[in-house]
């Protein structure tokens, strides 16, 4: 299938999963931006999140299950209802920063593509595949945090600090935001 047909594919698929409500709604303005370009258009995306998680450690994928998530700021007792909820003997706290997967028409759009995200604070961004009608990029900032919270059935950070780990993860989240507002800016000026 050429260029035209697997970009309207995949955009077909994106309004399908805006409808169903799989799509982050406060991503959804700038995956128009990316996909209102020619060269471009995405596939799969997150704004960034909040996640407790069961498994011994992270990462660990088929294995690792996801017991609450948020993609906006979060309580303390948001966490305590997790906690106390869950009788599970290794469980870890994590911020995953925003990622967008784009395929892009050939190297120089893909080329162009990374110098943009890049400069906007998106470093872990990089080349993921290339076939010759297609380079796929996966847009991903370094804003992240992974901690346990239990390990062995043991609390790892007790009750009273669960402030500090919040207030934390609250603002990694949010300056991940912030460099998407930043990026839809940079695509807005091409």
């Amino acid at each position: 299938m050429k260029w035209e047909g697997r970009r309207r594919r995949a955009l077909l698929k994106l309004k399908e999963d805006i409808e169903s409500g799989k799509v982050d709604n406060d991503i959804l303005w700038l995956l128009n931006i990316i996909n209102s370009r020619k060269e471009y258009y995405t596939t799969s995306s997150c704004s960034g999140r909040i996640q407790v998680a069961v498994t011994e450690l992270p990462g660990e994928k088929g294995v690792m299950r996801v017991i609450a998530k948020w993609h906006h700021p979060i309580k303390v007792s948001y966490l305590l209802l997790v906690l106390d909820s869950c009788t599970e003997e290794n469980i870890w706290f994590a911020v995953h920063p925003p990622i967008i997967h784009v395929m892009c028409r050939d190297v120089d759009s893909a080329i162009k593509l990374l110098k943009i995200v890049r400069d906007n604070g998106f470093k872990h961004s990089g080349i993921q595949g290339v076939t010759p009608d297609r380079v796929a990029i996966e847009v991903a900032a370094s804003d992240k945090i992974e901690a346990p919270l239990r390990l062995r059935g043991n609390e790892i950070v007790p009750r009273d600090r669960l402030g500090f780990l919040v207030e934390a993860a609250n603002r990694v989240l949010l300056r991940g935001k912030r460099r998407l507002e930043l990026l839809g800016e940079a695509f807005s000026k091409l």
